[in-house]
């Protein structure tokens, strides 16, 4: 459960340039996770803890946390010559395993604040004293509040560190904007042995705060509108179910109209859904994709993957006449999409006037196209990756009966997770997902990896790419199955996500943040990712 460990506080250490805060506390993200030492001895989750106990699992998590602890250790302006590994990385390893809490946030322009209570043995409370003084250089000065002791780091021109002791808790944290917090946390622990207020039977919650996250995190490209999220999640039957909550500042401008889904042209078996009405409403405006006439995510747009193999992967939308919307398509894109294609990886969008399609051509082993298509309910731009089969096996109605009459539903999508993770690693590989790597990101990755432990499989290459896809290939799993996941409108101003799953993400979620979190794009393509096809040609490998 590592990953939902990191990813609750990760991006908090990542600190950069800021405006000035704007709520009253300046509190950008409140989290408390219970510890994945607290599902450990829960035998309804012996798969997933056999998943996260494989050595390829740990390996990429001594990749990631070494990496963490290096990121931390810039973010706090610590030595640039200390030992990142030896003095932060045991920390995270007690955050990712041990009950915490935290609270970042500020109101400083050039940092983040926060404070960070984990609950600790006193071996480990003692050690991360230790390690803080080591890092800082000296013991600091004695510090008390709430009655509690500890110490302080006053530092030229930065704000202060300091770490207390209180009861069975550990309160560290940097600045003086959150004070106000720690002596919360300090009263409360004080009062009851508990830094925050806890929910029963809530593994993991968290409030964050995006628009004013923005201050310090990179999220100028993000391409979702911002909104305040609340997120609880719990833990039953081997299941983590999530329920959250976003608000919206102003009224989201969206609409329902009723659901027109392609059924003569999904084909099974599957192993994925999705359905969306209207994506564009919660996203920011898109200047590319404004000058189309006709744009899918302001539409309803459907998307589905069949199990034989990656490449058999399809969507479709609504439209009143096909073949006039793709040809309008046709000669508005190419000009709007191909200088970007040939700069990140020299392909381009040419349109087929002959037989009405609009083809994405040089790509590796597919030729994704757009071409109409008709159904009983009516006409629709259809999108392949690789040619459909003329035989159609209808999809099960118990699937698509999830969408029908729902009129507040914006988003469904189920998947069997472990073949979506094997088969978005091949799609990651042949779509321009990732940008490619450049002299300074190989260096940087040559680096990640001297200090590792040697590679459970000699002849894997030790690198953070080679790492990850050892990773991704045991999570492409049956043990991994389905996930579900659902976006309704509760308001204009509000919507709620709930989703049933094992390891809290989908498919494509696990490959791109184990990529990010290892600072590993994908490499060169791996034939051997392919299901056996039942059709042979160009492009489809011989097994």
């Amino acid at each position: 459960m590592f990953l939902t460990a990191l990813t609750a506080w990760a991006s908090a250490l990542i600190s950069c340039k800021a405006q000035a805060a704007g709520s009253a506390d300046g509190v950008a993200i409140r989290y408390h996770f219970a510890g994945a030492a607290d599902l450990a001895g829960n035998t309804n989750f012996a798969e997933t803890k056999a998943l996260l106990n494989y050595p390829p699992a740990k390996q990429f998590r001594d990749l990631v946390l070494d990496r963490l602890a290096g990121v931390a250790w810039t973010s706090l302006q610590l030595d640039p010559g200390g030992n990142s590994s030896a003095l932060l990385r045991p920390l995270l390893d007690d955050l990712q395993q041990a009950e915490s809490a935290g609270s970042f946030g500020g109101h400083d322009k050039e940092r983040m604040d926060f404070v960070l209570a984990a609950r600790l043995d006193a071996k480990s409370a003692e050690a991360w004293q230790k390690n803080l003084a080591s890092a800082l250089h000296g013991q600091g000065e004695a510090l008390t509040a709430e009655s509690f002791s500890g110490w302080r780091w006053n530092r030229p021109d930065q704000h202060a560190l300091w770490i207390l002791r209180a009861r069975d808790w550990v309160v560290a944290g940097r600045g003086e904007d959150l004070l106000a917090v720690r002596d919360e946390y300090l009263k409360n622990i004080k009062k009851d042995n508990h830094p925050v207020t806890v929910t029963k039977d809530v593994w993991l919650d968290a409030d964050v705060d995006w628009p004013l996250l923005a201050n310090w995190a990179p999220l100028t490209n993000c391409p979702l509108k911002l909104g305040r999220i609340k997120v609880e999640v719990t833990a039953s039957w081997g299941r983590l179910r999530t329920i959250a909550n976003v608000s919206y500042t102003d009224a989201v401008p969206w609409q329902s109209l009723p659901w027109r889904t392609p059924k003569d042209l999904i084909n099974s078996p599957l192993s994925s859904f999705t359905a969306s009405r209207n994506l564009a409403a919660y996203m920011k405006p898109d200047q590319t994709f404004s000058r189309l006439s006709g744009n899918p995510l302001t539409n309803q747009l459907f998307s589905w993957a069949l199990r034989e193999m990656a490449l058999q992967s399809y969507a479709a939308w609504p439209v009143t006449d096909a073949t006039n919307s793709l040809r309008k398509l046709g000669s508005e894109a190419p000009p709007i999409f191909n200088s970007f294609l040939q700069a990140r990886d020299r392909t381009e969008l040419n349109w087929n006037a002959p037989h009405d399609q609009l083809a994405w051509a040089h790509l590796p082993l597919t030729g994704p196209s757009l071409k109409p298509a008709h159904d009983k309910s009516g006409d629709f731009i259809l999108a392949e990756l690789f040619p459909m089969e003329p035989k159609h096996v209808p999809a099960p109605d118990q699937l698509l009966s999830q969408i029908e009459h729902r009129d507040d539903l914006v988003y469904y999508d189920w998947e069997l997770t472990g073949m979506r993770v094997m088969q978005w690693r091949l799609l990651t590989e042949l779509l321009p997902v990732f940008p490619p790597p450049t002299a300074a990101d190989i260096t940087r990755w040559q680096k990640a990896v001297q200090n590792l432990k040697p590679p459970v499989m000699a002849e894997q290459p030790r690198t953070p790419l080679g790492i990850t896809e050892m990773w991704l290939a045991e999570l492409s799993s049956p043990a991994l199955n389905n996930t579900v996941t659902e976006v309704t409108r509760i308001s204009p101003t509000e919507l709620k996500i709930m989703r049933n799953s094992q390891l809290l993400f989908t498919g494509f979620e696990l490959v791109v943040l184990s990529h990010w979190l290892a600072d590993a794009p994908v490499g060169p393509i791996d034939s051997t990712l392919l299901p056996k096809a039942k059709m042979s040609g160009p492009g489809i490998p011989s097994r």
